[in-house]
């Protein structure tokens, strides 16, 4: 990643706290197995900055980027890894997936440390006229001691309530077997474009591919390797109250829901990543125009 854009996102989406805070009164939710993280961005012109600048790194590998120029990569990005189509109207633009994608990526690369295994638009075929299939991020830690493989969620809705829908409408779906092992036999067909050769996650898959007999979610299990599920909430900010922006989120899922238990056989985690937005339109709006108008990428 540019280190001017780096640096922008360190400054412009600031960590404020986990949830629970005992001191503040508000719980994590009910699905989450982990500590819910809050962020605050009070500059929209940086929040536009970075989902604008951000489609490049976005949709490429690390190597794809090295000696190419960001300018050319930017158009080619919008024709051929993403879904924008300029001649649309702005009401299907607005609802384009790769807002949420972009801010979802630049966080979990910058704030978690947790990097690509793989580009998420070599998923998108432009064949397709629907949203890109699958997890909305493809992200790996690997150390000795854990493997960590973070397909997350992410919603950009102006009202939390139908991001929540949303997002835990598709939950169990998401954290299955099933899910997971079609998600992991549509890496199998993209080794070659990995950021990472010989990961733990590529040799299970080189296995797979030699006895495609065995079961390759039990491989995964077999290896210790977990699943790591950040769902992100972008939301309108509807009060000058940060905190009570953020305890609406447990809340409104404890009067609605009630926590689950998953059809996933290998260790999961579960956790909410929330940023509300002052005008979560008008920042959709933006990046709309900077595409439009190109203007100049940060260097």
């Amino acid at each position: 990643m540019r280190n001017e854009l780096l640096q922008l996102i360190k400054k412009a989406i600031v960590y404020q706290y986990d949830l629970p805070h005992i001191n503040k009164g508000i719980q994590k939710t009910i699905f989450s197995t982990d500590k819910d993280k809050c962020y605050l961005s009070e500059n929209i012109d940086d929040i536009v900055k970075i989902i604008y600048n951000s489609i490049v790194e976005y949709s490429f590998n690390e190597f794809d980027i090295t000696g190419k120029e960001y300018e050319t990569l930017h158009a080619v990005a919008l024709q051929t890894k993403l879904k924008y189509d300029e001649s649309k109207s702005e009401e299907v633009k607005l609802r384009y997936g790769f807002f949420g994608e972009v801010l979802l990526y630049a966080i979990l690369y910058v704030h978690f440390k947790s990097k690509p295994l793989i580009s998420r638009g070599y998923f998108y075929n432009p064949l397709e006229n629907s949203e890109t299939k699958g997890y909305d991020s493809y992200h790996l830690i690997e150390n000795d001691k854990q493997v960590e493989l973070w397909f997350g969620e992410v919603k950009f809705h102006e009202k939390y309530t139908s991001g929540i829908n949303s997002a835990l409408g598709n939950i169990e779906k998401a954290i299955s077997d099933d899910y997971f092992k079609r998600n992991i036999l549509a890496l199998s067909g993209r080794k070659k474009d990995f950021n990472y050769k010989g990961s733990k996650i590529e040799s299970i898959i080189n296995e797979w591919e030699n006895n495609p007999l065995i079961n390759i979610v039990k491989e995964v299990e077999k290896h210790k390797i977990k699943l790591i599920y950040p769902i992100m909430l972008i939301y309108e900010s509807s009060s000058s109250d940060y905190d009570s922006d953020i305890q609406k989120v447990p809340e409104y899922i404890f009067a609605n829901y009630e926590s689950k238990k998953f059809n996933l056989s290998i260790g999961y985690t579960i956790f909410f990543v929330l940023l509300p937005l002052k005008e979560v339109k008008r920042v959709k709006q933006e990046v709309i125009k900077w595409i439009e108008s190109k203007k100049p990428l940060m260097s």
